[in-house]
């Protein structure tokens, strides 16, 4: 891994660099990688939004509000002396030719990277869940969804979510440079639903990672009254894992995009561990 994209939205009051930021340059730092920072203004960070007025706070005074080009300046000063501080070599793109869509820029930008790290906070909601589709559906890259609270990128325990799929061979090769690094990984296939071409293939696929020196643990799961994605970040949390790594499926993408079940679910809920997904 030599070269990883992070994706950042300032925030409205904070100066502190987002937590998808600082994950970012903690996997360039862990990798020797270079880092590029994408950073446009899509959303107001709700979280950061100063509270509502308390008129009882007589004589306080009124929070001032930062225009947008002042908190991309803020973030990218933000970004560049975090990664001074870890040693990490950094260049910002919020700069580039605002005549070409964000959506586009994107792809391209993520085409050309190891990888994609993106913040979360809930639910992908419109305008940033439709930057992540495309990123993940056209870029070609692998994408890290980091929520809030999220520790430093330390990836001790990673579970993998396997189905044999194309995506999910997809997502393992991937995460390959993060599976060599971890102390254990938990291969697990949920069986509730399909039916496996080729039943070993999860033994299979531990056996592989073993020449690749990953000590690799296989079980199968159910998911009982959860959906799919539920299940997979519920059995995560619970083994202490400090990343989920899944294939994505989509088609249609042309015209509209009808996402697969387990990539829908993971989109649709608040994602609490980071989640490494391929497609």
């Amino acid at each position: 891994m030599k070269d990883i994209l992070v994706f950042l939205s300032p925030s409205v009051c904070r100066d502190e660099l987002s937590r998808g930021g600082q994950y970012a340059i903690a996997l360039a730092r862990m990798y020797r990688a270079h880092l590029s920072a994408l950073i446009a203004d899509i959303e107001p960070d709700l979280a950061d939004l100063p509270p509502e007025p308390d008129i009882r706070q007589v004589g306080s005074a009124p929070r001032m509000q930062t225009s947008s080009s002042e908190r991309l300046s803020r973030t990218a000063v933000l970004v560049q002396s975090a990664a001074t501080d870890a040693n990490v070599s950094c260049d910002i793109l919020q700069t580039e030719n605002k005549s070409v869509p964000l959506r586009e820029r994107i792809i391209d930008r993520t085409q050309l990277h190891d990888m994609l790290i993106i913040d979360v906070r809930g639910p992908l909601e419109p305008p940033r869940k439709d930057l992540a589709e495309a990123a993940l559906f056209a870029g070609g890259r692998p994408i890290i969804f980091v929520p809030p609270n999220t520790s430093v990128a330390s990836h001790k325990r990673i579970v993998v979510a396997w189905d044999g799929t194309r995506s999910a061979v997809r997502a393992v090769h991937d995460a390959l440079p993060l599976l060599v690094k971890s102390r254990e990984v938990l291969v697990i296939s949920v069986i509730d639903d399909k039916a496996f071409p080729v039943p070993d293939s999860g033994h299979a696929l531990c056996r592989y990672l073993a020449r690749w020196h990953v000590g690799a643990k296989f079980s199968t799961i159910h998911r009982e009254t959860l959906n799919i994605g539920s299940t997979l970040l519920a059995y995560a949390r619970q083994a202490g894992a400090d990343l989920l790594v899944m294939g994505a499926f989509a088609h249609g993408f042309e015209r509209a995009l009808m996402l697969g079940s387990a990539t829908r679910d993971i989109f649709g809920t608040r994602i609490d561990i980071p989640v490494l997904m391929s497609h």
